[in-house]
């Protein structure tokens, strides 16, 4: 959309942006809570969050009688998209120092707006989830050479099947809890290392001794740093030493059962990319604007495992 005032809108960026987005691979806040682009700021979408949620439906009709209908009811979520931003100065001495090549410097400044909102909404979904998902009980002590992780997540992954009447096809591992796991004797050792004794695990490898063997596994990688501007530096992995296991869709909607759910009116993470002039800085502010809502759908079709 269009900005007033001297703002100028960008359509090259705003293209270039989204092929960046889709270029951080690392992030894993939209596998997390894929979008559900829905073209208006509020709506409502069906949770999943009770035993009652998954019950089967009815769909025998009498002769002249209605259909049973699936609607929305009255404890139903509700989302309301609200608008994020981010922006970056380009300094009228940066625009001298690249001379001709002023369509690159514009570039790396939309590159840098894309990973840093792609930081803070991978740790704003993590929030969420930590905050209403609770660590399974007695689970995760890998301290413990005898306790058999791959046993342990396969009970959690029947748990979730059962519950649901989904199998989980996904997980997320900190890259923390990543280094135990693959080091870990009980692991490593369903590894066949054949004749050349390599018990490497990897994850598609780790993914093969899970109940389901098509789960797929992301890491961890992305960091934050967890004290304000002027201090020293305390970078923490934002998964953090955690395991999650869920359900999610590729293709979410509205109405779809899942884990967690990213409710946006466009399609894509970064609606706008703009300029306006901001004299008293002696400087273009390039800006990136999106709207959206996170939210977790059902809390049945996920579990958690905190590593100690």
């Amino acid at each position: 959309m269009g900005r007033r005032g001297t703002a100028q809108y960008k359509e090259t960026l705003k293209t270039y942006a989204f092929g960046v987005s889709q270029d951080v691979s690392t992030a894993l806040a939209d596998f997390i809570a894929p979008r559900v682009p829905v073209g208006v700021g509020s709506g409502m979408y069906k949770k999943f969050d009770d035993k009652n949620a998954f019950q089967i439906y009815n769909t025998r009709r009498a002769i002249g009688g209605p259909a049973t209908r699936i609607e929305f009811e009255a404890t139903d979520g509700t989302f309301n998209c609200e608008p994020n931003a981010l922006e970056v100065p380009i300094d009228d001495a940066e625009r001298d120092k690249a001379g001709d090549a002023q369509q690159n410097l514009e570039e790396a400044k939309t590159r840098t707006l894309v990973i840093s909102s792609a930081t803070a909404r991978e740790d704003q979904v993590m929030n969420l989830i930590k905050a209403q998902v609770s660590a399974t009980a007695n689970k995760g002590v890998y301290s413990d050479l005898t306790v058999d992780p791959i046993a342990e997540l396969d009970e959690l992954i029947e748990a979730i099947a059962t519950e649901c009447g989904m199998l989980p096809n996904a997980m997320i591992i900190g890259l923390g809890a990543w280094r135990v796991l693959k080091n870990h004797p009980l692991v490593r050792g369903r590894i066949d290392g054949g004749t050349t004794g390599n018990k490497t695990v990897n994850l598609d490898k780790f993914a093969g001794m899970l109940l389901n063997p098509q789960m797929d596994i992301r890491m961890g990688i992305l960091s934050k740093d967890t004290t304000k501007f002027g201090k020293g530096k305390a970078a923490v992995n934002i998964v953090g030493a955690e395991i999650f296991m869920f359900m999610r869709n590729d293709n979410p909607t509205q109405y779809d059962p899942g884990f967690a759910k990213t409710f946006s009116i466009g399609a894509t993470s970064v609606e706008d990319v703009y300029t306006y002039r901001a004299d008293n800085c002696r400087s273009d502010i390039l800006a990136v604007d999106w709207s959206e809502d996170i939210k977790v759908v059902s809390t049945s079709c996920c579990r958690r495992v905190t590593l100690s």
